[in-house]
């Protein structure tokens, strides 16, 4: 390969990381999302406070808000199973291979 065409590639590659990275700038949407935590922070806070003032029991878990969202199904369980496993078994065939190329080398 060509090694202008090469840095050609990756000059490209970064322009467009850098259009991506500056649209989602100018869109405002990590300010949004800044935001909307500050505005769930304030209001826990605000319960929290009231709670205090009420004298009941205050725990942890009730004042904080879970925000990630679980995408996993039945076929995503599936190919990360399947995956673990066949990962499972190169790492104990590769090991087996260097093991007999470490006895080779050895004698």
């Amino acid at each position: 390969m060509n090694k202008k065409l090469v840095v050609k590639i990756l000059f490209g590659m970064v322009f467009i990381a850098f259009i991506i990275s500056y649209a989602i700038g100018e869109s405002g949407y990590y300010e949004y999302q800044l935001a909307n935590k500050k505005y769930l922070t304030e209001e826990q806070m605000k319960k929290f406070e009231e709670d205090v003032k009420n004298g009941s029991e205050v725990d942890l878990k009730d004042y904080t808000v879970e925000t990630r969202i679980d995408y996993t199904n039945k076929f995503t369980d599936l190919v990360s199973n399947t995956s673990m496993s066949i990962n499972k078994y190169l790492k104990k065939s590769i090991e087996s291979i260097f093991g007999l190329l470490n006895k080779v080398v050895q004698e």
